[in-house]
């Protein structure tokens, strides 16, 4: 359900509804799906809010981006 939901967020924030049925659970959050500064901040903002998590964003590692599943299993 999590990858759904963050797979349904990037969906949203790119304003490309298709994305939700063709990103794979690999899926490179940065170099797939391309998502430029401010729709990263407005994803991870997402993320915060649906999910209930908090990113601590001094220590943040854009290797947690790696993959839709990676993002999902932290």
């Amino acid at each position: 359900m999590i990858i759904k939901s963050i797979k349904e967020i990037i969906a949203e924030v790119k304003e490309t509804p298709e994305l939700m049925h063709t990103l794979t659970d690999d899926a490179d959050i940065i170099q797939d799906v391309g998502l430029d500064s401010l729709q990263m901040m407005a994803f991870l903002l997402r993320i915060e809010e649906r999910l209930g998590v908090r990113f601590d964003f001094e220590s943040f590692d854009f290797s947690h981006l790696q993959s839709i599943s990676a993002l999902a299993a932290r």
